[in-house]
């Protein structure tokens, strides 16, 4: 082979490998556009080494992916955009941990201060895949991936009113189980 003709394979062979390489960014890009308050690309590419493990397993890119690339995949599959694929999932609840997508997506953090973000396919305390059957139980993360539960506050009046509603129906329970009734106070005569 000449020394022009290895200079052709070799640039012909960058460009393979950077058109391959700049597919995927473009989803990643759709999904920090959508949500850009999230730091989740930036832990996964912490713990996992690549920010694509937003939607994909460790080690590889290519086969495995979570519950959201799941189903990302099957609105890819039917005609939709990436976009409109983002957006329709952003109500839905993808991993089945209760919270939606959107939610995961752009919740702070409450075990990492200043981080935002759980993984939308990923659940638990240390982040396995319940859709997956070859990484069932297997941690991907070992980080929370489900937000806490958030009891809403309640205001001044609220708990003022909560306080006299419990005072009124104890004090006619009270009411009801000191006073006697006629029958029972017959027979003890």
């Amino acid at each position: 082979m000449t020394r022009g003709m290895s200079y052709v394979c070799a640039v012909i062979g960058a460009l393979v490998c950077v058109q391959s390489a700049t597919a995927i960014p473009d989803y990643l890009t759709a999904w920090q556009n959508k949500y850009p308050t999230s730091t989740l690309p930036a832990r996964m590419q912490a713990v996992a080494d690549t920010q694509c493990h937003v939607c994909h397993h460790p080690p590889t890119r290519d086969v495995l992916g979570n519950c959201y690339r799941m189903d990302l995949k099957a609105l890819l599959d039917g005609g939709a955009t990436i976009e409109d694929a983002i957006d329709q999932l952003d109500t839905e609840d993808s991993d089945g941990d209760g919270v939606s997508n959107g939610e995961e997506a752009t919740t702070p953090r409450v075990d990492q201060p200043g981080e935002v973000g759980y993984n939308m396919g990923l659940v638990g305390p240390t982040g396995v895949d319940p859709c997956s059957p070859l990484n069932f139980g297997i941690p991907v993360t070992n980080e929370l991936e489900t937000p806490p539960l958030v009891i809403p506050a309640v205001s001044a009046w609220g708990m003022t009113a909560l306080t006299l509603l419990v005072l009124v129906v104890g004090s006619l329970m009270f009411r009801l189980k000191v006073r006697p009734l006629p029958a029972i106070i017959q027979r003890r005569r």
